[in-house]
């Protein structure tokens, strides 16, 4: 496969072809508007765009079989977002393999329409003999995102696409020079090999962490939810203790969420632990297990102490009020709080930073090594919209600033999943990752059963132990206290196990029938392993996953 090429035009516009997909007419856009120089300077591989505000330059380089556009800007004041490639015309592609900014997508493959298309991070597109990948590997500071829809009028059609990078409106004026995150481009046969080399480099680039064992966890949540308590952890453990020999030698034992009297304050525990976390991991721990726990670190409700004594801790709108992200008024109230208000917690501000990692260096005192850290979402608020204690920043270095304190706070031996999360700022720093929404002990296309499941988890797979190791959800194997058939129950437990993502699961395992117990047994995964889903670009019903294996092969198909 050739390597893209570009070609530059005295009007300043650029092309770049990828084999048969071609970009023309490629000019920056600023706030979703197209420049407008007075001045354009094109000298090698380099083209200057001088605007009444400021200064844009591109420079085109390729660097093995791809090619890369790097874009300066200098001058300039409140600039929310910048487009590198505004509206280029799109041609030789005519599907899009689109990414989801996190936790539930939507991700998947579909025909270019009239309806606009985004992906964050990377996107794919695919023509008759040509793929190509288009992606951003630093994701340090900024998201980045593509957007893919056919434009139409009264004597023609065409294609367009947009490449855009969020800088929040904290770009100023006397900023000096700004390098954005470059634009790589590479070509090939086959759109899923291209999202695959795409994440090769971006994992590389944000060192990913790839170095856990694969995940084979016990969750205390979908099955008793937020009534887990020490009394019930003693039960379960001390049968353990009775059968280790039956007993799943899961990597961890993690406790949800239950366990505080109101969110944010994460160290003062209800009566379902009266003597404390401390003693809960102590319990795990002298079972022979590691102990997890469920935080949700941006979160705050509004009865909790800290937001009574420190209500500067939380973001606030322009007009000063806090900020709200969720409201629980009717039943049944979230996690059985009396919280009513939920606010996010400002990790610019010093003092509510301390408090944080004062939170997770206790909790990694008492010996938890695996931490579920929820809601992450809730860090992407962007700078624009919200007061912060500190407003220069983007919400990505504000949520990767959280995952860095966390890290140094828990160890790097510790095992971050995250859950609720965008994608791309967790690089670096997530072990696990939910790609998909909660699994429920039911079959059905609303809340809490696999649809979700079955749209995301084909489609995140080319990044799976690339990135982290992807977690679909925990697997419901009971036989009791469940609305899932036999078929059901396989069909589900097999497909996470030959996705090669992590295995959990949050039933009485003792009660398990032996089938069932069997079956957990048999999608322990003892290796790291990357899957191949051949048909996945056809647009088949079913969901087909192989594994080419040195001694025989594996074959799924889901119908």
């Amino acid at each position: 496969m050739p390597l893209p090429e570009f070609t530059k035009h005295s009007d300043g516009t650029i092309d770049i072809c990828a084999g048969e997909i071609k970009l023309q007419k490629i000019i920056p856009f600023v706030n979703e508007e197209p420049i407008l120089p007075f001045l354009i300077k094109t000298e090698n591989n380099n083209v200057r765009f001088e605007t009444e505000t400021g200064v844009i330059t591109y420079s085109v380089s390729s660097c093995k079989d791809e090619l890369i556009l790097s874009t300066a800007i200098e001058g300039f004041d409140g600039i929310h977002d910048i487009e590198p490639v505004g509206l280029a015309v799109l041609s030789g592609a005519d599907r899009v393999y689109f990414q989801g900014f996190g936790m539930e997508g939507p991700s998947g493959f579909r025909d270019i329409d009239d309806k606009l298309i985004r992906s964050h991070g990377i996107i794919g597109l695919a023509g008759n003999t040509t793929a190509a990948a288009l992606y951003t590997t630093d994701q340090h500071k900024y998201s980045a995102q593509f957007s893919v829809r056919r434009r139409e009028s009264m004597y023609s059609s065409e294609n367009i696409l947009s490449a855009g990078i969020n800088l929040e409106g904290t770009r100023r004026a006397d900023d000096g020079v700004l390098e954005l995150p470059e634009l790589h481009i590479i070509c090939g046969d086959n759109v899923i090999e291209c999202m695959r080399r795409g994440a090769e480099a971006i994992a590389a680039e944000m060192g990913a962490r790839t170095c856990m064992d694969p995940g084979y966890h016990w969750c205390s949540w979908y099955y008793h939810y937020e009534n887990m308590s020490q009394t019930a952890l003693e039960k379960m453990l001390c049968t353990a203790d009775e059968q280790t020999a039956d007993f799943p030698d899961f990597n961890y034992i993690q406790l949800d969420a239950g366990y505080t009297s109101h969110i944010g304050d994460w160290l003062d525990f209800n009566q379902r632990y009266p003597d404390g976390l401390g003693k809960a991991a102590e319990t795990i721990i002298d079972r022979g297990f590691a102990a997890g726990i469920w935080i949700a670190p941006f979160m705050v409700g509004d009865e909790s102490a800290l937001y009574r004594e420190h209500p500067d801790w939380v973001l606030h709108n322009k007009d000063g009020s806090p900020y709200v992200r969720f409201r629980s008024y009717t039943e049944p109230k979230i996690w059985g709080n009396t919280d009513n208000d939920y606010y996010v917690i400002d990790i610019t501000h010093p003092e509510a930073s301390a408090y944080l990692r004062s939170v997770f260096a206790k909790l990694r005192e008492w010996g938890f090594t695996l931490y579920k850290i929820d809601f992450i979402l809730w860090g992407m608020i962007d700078s624009s919209k919200v007061i912060r204690y500190d407003n220069s920043k983007t919400s990505v270095m504000i949520l990767r600033e959280m995952l860095a304190m966390i890290r140094e706070a828990t160890g790097e031996e510790s095992y971050l999943l995250c859950s609720i999360a965008p994608f791309m700022p967790c690089l670096g720093y997530a072990d696990g990752m939910r790609i998909a929404s909660d699994m429920g002990a039911q079959w059905t296309e609303g809340a809490f059963g696999p649809a979700n499941l079955l749209q995301e988890l084909p489609y995140d797979n080319y990044f799976n132990n690339i990135f982290w190791q992807n977690d679909p959800d925990s697997v419901i194997l009971r036989d009791f206290a469940t609305h899932l058939t036999e078929d059901e129950t396989w069909s589900i437990a097999l497909l996470q196990a030959m996705s090669g993502g992590i295995i959990t699961t949050s039933d009485p395992v003792q009660k398990l029938s032996e089938s069932r117990r069997g079956l957990l047994e048999f999608i322990k995964p003892d290796k790291r392993v990357s899957a191949g889903m051949p048909f996945l670009m056809d647009g088949r019903e079913e969901i087909v996953i192989t594994h080419q294996l040195s001694d025989w092969n594996l074959l799924y198909v889901l119908n």
